[in-house]
Parts: structure tokens; C-alpha cells; sequence
């Protein structure tokens, strides 16, 4: 969508003599914005991640993601020195492919020709209306 704005100012800047220099300089600007735009969306994102991006991006406490490294499910690397202990809380960094691991072993798979059980219906007897309404 980006380039596609891009290309329609350009267009509109080559082929509009008559508009003003105010006119001409806002496009170019917007132009020069939509450039930025471009080079941000295409900057990679780092591999490391920080507990409150990743409870961020899970929507989950930090607490769970300390949890989850206390216990050795989530693989993280403790940045400060802690003599070899297990800190509560420190200043982890978590690879991105160590969190797709995480992920990937948490989902949920059903067995093969296993199908999930219908539950019976929940509505309510029929009860026959007395007063007539």
C-alpha cells in the first residue's frame, strides 16, 4: 500500500506543472514520509527478546514468562552475573527461535480419528404454564 501511495505522488508531482510550490512541497514531503514508512516496515526485528516483549506478544504476566525460565521450559540467557544461582529476576534475553520452540511443544493436537465428544444439550424441560400466560 505504501508504494502505491508512493507512485501515485510521484505520478502527480511529475505531471502537475501548474500546482503551486506550497503543493508541489507537500507531496514531496508525504513522498519522503512514505519512504520512512517503507524503510521502518522492512528493518528487521532483533532475535533477542526482552520477558516484557514476550509477555507482551503472549498476553500473559511477566511473572509466568520468570516462571517459565525458573523451570526450564523457556530457554533464556541471563545478561548480569548471578555466581551460578538461578536468579528470581533478572535481565534475560530470550532467542526468537527459543520462544517458536516453547510455542510449538504447547500446541494442542488432537489424536488422529479421535473425535471431540458432542455435549449433550443444556436447555432447559419444558414446564407446563399454569397461570396461563
Amino acid at each position: 500500500m505504501i508504494q502505491k501511495n508512493q507512485s501515485n505522488l510521484n505520478s502527480i508531482i511529475e505531471t502537475d506543472g501548474k500546482s503551486c510550490a506550497v503543493c508541489r512541497d507537500l507531496l514531496t514531503n508525504m513522498l519522503h514520509f512514505f519512504e520512512i514508512l517503507d524503510t521502518g516496515a522492512k528493518s528487521p526485528t532483533s532475535d533477542w527478546l526482552t520477558v516484557d516483549e514476550i509477555a507482551k506478544e503472549l498476553k500473559v504476566s511477566k511473572g509466568i514468562v520468570y516462571r517459565l525460565i525458573r523451570h526450564g521450559e523457556l530457554a533464556a540467557v541471563d545478561i548480569i552475573e548471578t555466581n551460578g544461582e538461578i536468579a528470581k529476576k533478572g535481565h534475560y534475553r530470550i532467542k526468537r527461535s527459543s520462544l517458536d520452540q516453547y510455542l510449538e511443544s504447547k500446541k494442542v493436537r488432537l489424536f488422529p480419528g479421535e473425535a471431540i465428544p458432542k455435549l449433550p444439550s443444556r436447555r432447559f424441560p419444558r414446564v407446563k404454564n399454569h397461570l396461563g400466560l
